[in-house]
């Protein structure tokens, strides 16, 4: 019935676009990603085939006067290696655009969030950094924070000012359902330093938690291209009011283009918390083959070696299949992959 349901009203969206055709300008467009992986927790071992992000999506856009755009957007996760999803669990949100910047009110990505995707060399792959960067509060607290989305969140972007943005994304209630008292009110914000080869940007996200618990995370990223082939890319997260104790994620990656191919790699650690022995580094290289502007095959092998009491994946992120990791065990994937794009 819930299947019934859902189909019936991504149906009805997918009409009623179709109608407003000659007075928006309509899009449709899409990800797929998957990957053949072997992976290993340092304990048993086993081959997965994966959907990594995978995605649906519908884009529409109206010019209004005075210079001003409405535009609203719907995006789905689609699992091709199990045949399922869930309408608009992607970045979703209706908004305004003119002058004077941009405003959304949704669920989507926060301005912290932005950062790593911009950064990170091996985004929704085997050794994305949100295996290090992304953490989890607890079943008694707020679940995941840190490169997560908002829910009902409203949003405001700047225009650029001399190459530099702000950002600002705030919700009264970052959780399901309605609110008489505000908790989980949580907000993100950044500052951003971008022009052609050159990205630098700073932001901070608070959440409001149960228990005492309130996690808050200063990140910072950067990349710069040094001619046309070569990137080099850094990340630095300070996360603080979580349990067992602040911890630091710091590290860099680099990619190189050579003719049809991209070599890529990137080197990152987390440090201990309170408790010694709760730091890990992880290491991944990579090679990509683009077939046209669409299509992408790769191959990528990564592991995450942990201390004696840390539990961090090599498989996490956005990716569909994950290898649970044991305390003090490496934790490696080999993963062959296809990107197409539409």
């Amino acid at each position: 019935m819930k299947y019934a349901i859902t189909s019936g009203i991504a149906a009805a969206v997918i009409l009623a676009l179709s109608a407003q055709a000659q007075a928006a300008d309509v899009s449709i467009y899409g990800r797929a990603h998957l990957s053949l992986d072997q992976l290993d927790n340092g304990v048993d071992s086993g081959t997965n085939v994966s959907s990594n992000s995978s995605r649906l999506g519908f884009r529409a856009s109206t010019k209004l006067e005075d210079g001003l755009e409405a535009f609203v957007q719907l995006e789905q996760t689609i699992r091709f290696d199990e045949g399922s999803g869930q309408f608009a669990d992607r970045d979703s949100y209706v908004g305004l655009r003119g002058e004077f910047g941009t405003l959304k009110v949704g669920q989507f990505d926060t301005p912290l969030k932005a950062i790593r995707s911009k950064v990170d060399q091996f985004g929704d792959r085997i050794g994305d950094i949100r295996n290090l960067t992304r953490l989890n509060t607890g079943s008694s607290n707020i679940g995941n924070v840190f490169d997560e989305r908002f829910k009902n969140g409203v949003a405001y972007e700047s225009p650029q000012f001399n190459n530099i943005s702000w950002a600002f994304h705030y919700t009264p209630h970052n959780t399901t359902g309605s609110t008489t008292d505000n908790v989980r009110e949580s907000y993100s914000t950044s500052l951003t330093y971008e022009v052609k080869g050159l990205y630098l940007a700073a932001a901070y996200e608070s959440f409001e938690g149960i228990e005492g618990i309130d996690p808050k995370a200063i990140r910072l990223g950067a990349y710069y291209d040094i001619g046309a082939q070569l990137r080099v890319s850094a990340l630095y997260q300070n996360a603080s009011d979580i349990p067992g104790g602040d911890r630091d994620v710091y590290g860099a990656g680099a990619s190189y283009k050579l003719n049809k191919y991209v070599l890529r790699a990137q080197l990152y650690q987390v440090s201990d918390n309170d408790t010694p022995d709760t730091g890990a580094t992880l290491a991944v290289v990579g090679v990509d083959r683009n077939l046209g502007k669409d299509l992408t095959l790769y191959a990528a092998y990564g592991i995450t070696s942990n201390d004696e009491a840390a539990l961090y994946s090599i498989s996490g992120g956005g990716r569909g299949t994950t290898a649970p990791a044991i305390a003090g065990e490496n934790n490696t994937g080999l993963s062959l992959g296809i990107i197409y794009s539409f």
